[in-house]
């Protein structure tokens, strides 16, 4: 009887566990569908069509033959076919309305595809499930700055949920400590900045005692100043010794170790304490 007893417990406990992936991704899926009005603020409507094609993970063609790529998500090469079957999933044949964030210095990428964010006719934002599930990165372009912040916390949500790629060890968020394994990749890093130093027109933010191996930011002068002109606070890392930072771009093999090279304000991220 008490061996019974006991597998009427452990049955529906089993059940629940093995449900909970399912779970998860319809509280993605359903998260991505709330508050459409909210997320199309500050967007203009530049296109409406039905998909007909997935032309990469990250890149759908219209009806009317016109392609778009889906604006502040990077997708991982690993990950590049299962987020090809999740957008082909959710907007193949589906009615979409295309916008763009109208930025001044943004529109097209390097092929000349223009960047867009896409919400599908019944207004399931497609850059929100993206990143909800864990298919993507929230990434940094000139075309969608506005709308960074809010896909970053998508990105969190999933991330401590373990979702997609997150639920791989291989993509975690790095540390000054293991960074080095992962250079001439994208890559997010956290750590507390150790001090900030100016030599030869680069600013060095620093995470370790030595700067010939250690993890180091580096910012040309030239950027410093261009930052400045377009944050409203300005833009000094002088005094960031001693805070807790995440950055997000791509590692760099030099000769004084792993480097991210800090080309945008929003790579950066101030974590409290």
């Amino acid at each position: 009887m008490k061996n019974l007893r006991r597998l009427f417990f452990l049955v529906p406990l089993l059940l629940l566990t093995l449900a909970m992936p399912a779970l998860a991704e319809e509280a993605a899926t359903a998260a991505a569908a709330a508050a459409p009005e909210q997320k199309a603020e500050g967007l203009t409507l530049i296109d409406s069509g039905t998909v007909k094609e997935i032309l990469k993970s990250d890149m759908i063609l219209l009806d009317n033959d016109k392609r778009y790529r889906l604006d502040n998500i990077r997708v991982p090469t690993d990950y590049a076919q299962q987020a090809l079957d999740e957008l082909g999933a959710v907007l193949l044949n589906k009615k979409v309305n295309v916008y763009t964030t109208g930025d001044k210095d943004a529109g097209i990428d390097r092929y000349g595809v223009p960047l867009a964010q896409v919400m599908r006719e019944d207004s399931v934002w497609i850059q929100d499930v993206m990143l909800s599930k864990g298919f993507a990165w929230a990434d940094i372009s000139g075309a969608g700055k506005k709308m960074l912040d809010v896909l970053r916390s998508m990105e969190a949500d999933a991330r401590a949920k373990k979702l997609g790629f997150w639920a791989n060890p291989a993509y975690a968020v790095k540390t000054p400590d293991n960074v080095q394994n992962y250079t001439n990749s994208y890559q997010i890093v956290e750590g507390k900045v150790l001090y900030v130093t100016k030599k030869n027109n680069y600013t060095y933010i620093n995470f370790g005692r030595d700067w010939k191996k250690d993890f180091t930011i580096n910012m040309p002068k030239k950027t410093w100043r261009y930052f400045s002109s377009i944050t409203s606070e300005g833009f000094d890392p002088s005094p960031w010794g001693g805070r807790l930072i995440r950055i997000r771009g791509w590692v760099e093999d030099k000769e004084n170790g792993p480097t991210i090279e800090l080309t945008d304000p929003q790579q950066i991220e101030f974590i409290k304490q």
